[in-house]
């Protein structure tokens, strides 16, 4: 009997991205408009991210102390390992120029990983067609599919806001670094 397999994961691509965030908060401008929370394998990385999303919402940097002053608000720090598992995180990566990079291995990871759980659905469906019409049963499987493409196809679509956003961030950020 082969052994289980896991489901498709980078834990050192997700340690880069939290990692890389924390060298430079800016870096969460990159990659937010497309890597999601439920991306992530780990819940604990999951976690991290979704802390760091609601600095960025709120504008304030997603640095160690920042974090660590969101996670532990949250009641969430320990669950993730504490202060010494984001300095850890800070440790993975040298710098973060390949932020994109990693948080696209994440993402592939995550796509993989809904197609998995949707074609396991869909044999669920499969067998159970039975008692079920074939061409409902083939539309329920083709609104799962959907489901999936659909979360590639709207993550392309930006609401202005968040584009006008991101951009005036980035002049703010180019005007105060200046050199």
């Amino acid at each position: 009997m082969p052994p289980e397999r896991l489901p498709p994961h980078n834990i050192d691509a997700e340690q880069s991205v939290l990692g890389s965030i924390l060298i430079d908060p800016d870096a969460i401008i990159r990659i937010a408009p497309f890597l999601r929370p439920d991306d992530f394998y780990r819940e604990a990385h999951a976690t991290i991210y979704s802390a760091i999303l609601a600095l960025h919402e709120r504008r304030e940097p997603a640095d160690f102390i920042t974090l660590s002053d969101e996670l532990e608000r949250r009641g969430q720090l320990e669950q993730v390992g504490g202060a010494a598992y984001l300095t850890t995180l800070l440790n993975s990566v040298p710098t973060a120029i390949h932020i994109e990079h990693y948080a696209h291995i994440v993402e592939r990871n995550s796509i993989l990983r809904r197609l998995i759980d949707a074609a396991s659905r869909i044999a669920g469906l499969a067998y159970d067609a039975e008692e079920a019409d074939a061409d409902e049963t083939l539309d329920r499987a083709e609104q799962i599919l959907f489901a999936i493409s659909e979360r590639r196809v709207s993550r392309e679509l930006v609401p202005i806001q968040e584009v006008l956003r991101a951009y005036y961030e980035r002049i703010g950020y180019l005007y105060a670094h200046q050199g």
